[in-house]
């Protein structure tokens, strides 16, 4: 049966979303589904945060020379791998070597404090020194030099030993960094992208924001450098005054270059030599060294660091401190960059909101 030429069959009517019943608890659903997604590939990349933290601060700190590269070689893939390939030679070769080298030499060090040698010493220097015996002697009562050595000895055994058993670990972490470093470098853009793509901000906002944490990333890794060589210079000094002036040079250098590994820090280099001073009978020079390093040496980190960020980022010290140290407590060694990143993040987003609720005149 055929239908009349003016009438036709009716399409329904497509209803906007809002007014479908189901909408409403859909979208609910679909909300807690993404926040329970995101919050297990959080978890899943949790074990590989010092990796992936890492790969983005040497993207960031080595990205003019990447360019640089990428201009004269073209291909994005052989550009990436080229930079990886001279980070890799130019920072992460030399920085692990450095810190097993560090923890081996403390961990002979400790063994030559177990095996008595210390102990002796002490011993040989307290008959010759009765003044100085007669002063430490209430101590001596309580613990004999025996038993604190062991007890120091096993202390820093037991620290020392499980750092260089997590050299394996941290190894792991390092190719997996060099790993994601490769696809930062060559998809920067496309991931740079998709980023802005997902920050629900006006282009303006989201160009602010993004600065702000490159910003922070590059003053925190700038500052920690700056404060390395800052605590180095310090330490050659003292070395140097405590008679160690054909070899203050080269320590200084390797208290700065120890100072920028987060793992170890400068009391790896000065607390061997103190050591090394003591077991040698140079018990004033030792006592100088150890009262400067865990006074100033190991100290400057902590004071200098956050009012030096804080400075480059025209922030408050105070916050810029706990942001560091609740970085730390919550994200481990990532903290020393996550934590600045959170803060920073946090003020972008309510500086864009303040302007946002101000009144227009």
């Amino acid at each position: 049966m055929n239908l009349p030429s003016d009438q036709h069959i009716a399409e329904p009517t497509p209803h906007p979303p809002s007014a479908d019943p189901g909408f409403g608890w859909k979208s609910l659903t679909l909300f807690l589904l993404t926040i329970a997604a995101v919050y297990l590939c959080l978890r899943m990349l949790q074990p590989f945060l010092p990796a992936i933290t890492g790969a983005i601060v040497l993207a960031i700190v080595t990205y003019h020379p990447h360019r640089w590269i990428t201009a004269r070689l073209r291909s994005p893939s052989i550009a990436a791998a080229a930079s990886v390939a001279l980070v890799t030679l130019g920072i992460i070769g030399p920085t692990f070597l450095l810190a097993q080298s560090f923890g081996y030499r403390i961990l002979a060090a400790i063994q030559a404090v177990q095996s008595g040698t210390a102990q002796r010493s002490l011993e040989q220097f307290l008959d010759h020194s009765p003044r100085i015996d007669a002063i430490v002697q209430f101590s001596l009562d309580n613990v004999t030099p025996s038993q604190a050595f062991d007890k120091s000895a096993g202390f820093l055994t037991a620290h020392i030993g499980a750092l260089l058993a997590g050299s394996v670990g941290a190894l792991t972490q390092i190719v997996i960094m060099l790993f994601v470093l490769f696809f930062v470098y060559r998809d920067s853009d496309l991931a740079l992208t998709s980023l802005r793509a997902l920050v629900p901000l006006s282009p303006r906002e989201t160009d602010h924001l993004f600065s702000r944490l490159v910003d922070t990333i590059r003053a925190t890794v700038m500052g920690h450098f700056v404060v390395s060589a800052i605590q180095g210079i310090v330490a050659g000094i003292v070395f140097a005054f405590i008679g160690l002036p054909g070899a203050a040079t080269l320590l200084g250098a390797a208290t700065a270059f120890a100072a920028i590994i987060p793992s170890f820090g400068a009391f790896v280099v000065w607390v061997p030599v103190a050591i090394y001073l003591a077991l040698t009978h140079h018990w004033i020079q030792a006592t100088i060294l150890m009262a400067v390093g865990t006074l100033i040496i190991s100290t400057l980190d902590n004071v200098l660091y956050p009012v030096m960020v804080g400075t480059q980022l025209r922030l408050h010290t105070i916050p810029i401190f706990f942001s560091i140290l609740g970085g730390v407590l919550v994200f481990g060694i990532s903290g020393l960059i996550l934590g600045p990143i959170a803060y920073a993040l946090a003020q972008s987003l309510l500086d864009i909101w303040r302007q946002r609720l101000a009144p227009t005149p």
